[in-house]
């Protein structure tokens, strides 16, 4: 991990004029006498990738039918644009899971085998899933009460085996590789939430949902058998001793570092126009007159040029460094949420939905590449689950924020006016950040100088 002082190419507050350290950084060495074999190589293991692949995946898969599938369920059953706009709350585990993040670094410092971790959360949201599938979407009152109580259930397990997953990604990736590993983390999460949303609603319009369903719980236990095969996930990782004294220090260590403060309002901001948008794209196309099998016919095909778009987030990271990656790609996710207020306005034709969907998702995976690769550089040692969970909570959380004023706005006003005000937040926030910072037309000098090395 390169210091915090060193990253002045990120965002405005980072910089030092001069490239030397501040005695008061406390940034300490990785306290690993054997590291891995992908430190010390210009490329991770090939079974490391796949493990990581294998996990993103999983975790994508409950998350897509949280995301995509139930807003169609629930807006085909009358549920307002309010409620749907709420479904993001449900995601709160996934902000909370901060709170217990240092507890499952310091039990991977003690000697844990990570597989430990996976086998108890997988396997738990594979059973809470499978009985989902057995109840159904049902809109009684205790029926709706039980789909909620599942959802947030699996939402807890995803979100605590997500600590582990990212702070695997985190302390098995080279610095010069640290931008295809976010587009492995991208391309893995949205082919999960393909299959648990697009997927799904395909086949539930010809098997019924509860039939439809038992695709991706068989996904779950697939994913499961390959992960537990490998080694690197069965044996300890190779740390001898915590690198913070206590729990305190581990949950709340990277919210002091000199200058993190300008970095976390970007954090939090960065991706306003994707969190109050994209919630409302398929109730609009719902309410233009799409069937569930038309919705998840082009959920699967954006979905999928959104995996292309991540893995090209991931060469462009490289590229072009962190600042330039996070203006560029961020200015372009946003204009594509705005686009989207052409077909709110003149009628959700097939060729422009499609053509829409494609921009806007290849926009939203290439930027998601761009800030997940930043917020691993801005990992402590040996805590680089919880600093990564941290950053990730305050961006679910101000999605989820965001999302539920999106929905609030899409009720009072129209999808016209959301999608406008979304796109223009957006951009506003990025052109904030490129007029606070240096000018982005010098060449970056952040994790791409160490990718020529």
């Amino acid at each position: 991990m390169r210091p915090l002082y060193e990253l002045w190419d990120i965002a405005p507050g980072l910089s030092l004029k001069e490239h030397s350290p501040r005695p008061h950084t406390k940034l300490r060495p990785m306290t690993n006498p054997a590291p891995t074999s992908a430190t010390h190589s210009s490329q991770p293991l090939t079974a490391q990738w796949g493990v990581l692949a294998a996990l993103y995946l999983a975790q994508g898969l409950p998350s897509g039918l949280f995301a995509h599938a139930l807003p169609v369920f629930w807006r085909e059953a009358g549920v307002s644009l309010a409620w749907i706009g709420a479904l993001k709350l449900l995601a709160l585990p996934w902000v909370l899971k901060a709170l217990w993040a240092p507890a499952i670094d310091r039990s991977l410092q003690r000697g844990t085998p990570p597989l430990r971790w996976i086998t108890r959360l997988q396997l738990a949201a594979t059973g809470a899933l499978g009985l989902l599938a057995l109840i159904g979407i049902s809109m009684g009152n205790l029926g709706l009460a039980m789909v909620v109580g599942l959802v947030l259930v699996i939402n807890v397990l995803m979100a605590t085996q997500d600590v582990v997953t990212d702070g695997l990604a985190v302390r098995w990736i080279p610095v010069q590789w640290r931008g295809l590993a976010n587009a492995i983390q991208v391309a893995g999460y949205k082919t999960g939430m393909l299959v648990g949303g697009a997927l799904l609603l395909v086949l539930a319009e010809q098997l019924g949902f509860s039939a439809a369903l038992s695709v991706p719980v068989l996904l779950l236990l697939l994913s499961y058998g390959l992960v537990a095969g490998a080694t690197q996930v069965q044996r300890p990782l190779a740390i001898t001793e915590p690198s913070a004294p206590s729990f305190r220090e581990g949950l709340t260590g990277l919210l002091r570092l000199p200058g993190i403060l300008p970095w976390l309002a970007l954090l939090a901001t960065y991706k306003v126009a994707d969190a109050m948008g994209s919630g409302m794209i398929r109730p609009m196309l719902t309410d233009g007159g799409w069937s569930k099998s038309d919705i998840g016919t082009f959920t699967l095909v954006s979905t999928l040029t959104g995996i292309v778009g991540a893995i090209a987030g991931g060469w462009l990271y490289k590229l072009l460094g962190s600042r330039r990656s996070l203006i560029y790609l961020g200015l372009a996710q946003a204009i594509t949420v705005a686009a989207w207020a052409v077909a709110a306005k003149y009628g959700t034709a097939p060729a422009l939905v499609y053509s829409l969907g494609i921009l806007e998702q290849a926009a939203d995976g290439a930027s998601t590449v761009a800030l997940f690769a930043v917020m691993m550089a801005l990992c402590r040692a040996g805590w680089e689950g919880t600093d990564f969970t941290l950053q990730a909570s305050i961006q679910v959380v101000c999605a989820g924020l965001f999302g539920l004023l999106g929905g609030v706005i899409a009720q009072t006003t129209s999808y016209t006016f959301l999608l406008v005000l979304a796109g223009s937040l957006g951009i506003l926030v990025v052109l904030a950040f490129a007029l606070q910072a240096r000018p982005f037309h010098q060449p970056p000098e952040d994790d791409q100088s160490r990718c020529a090395q």
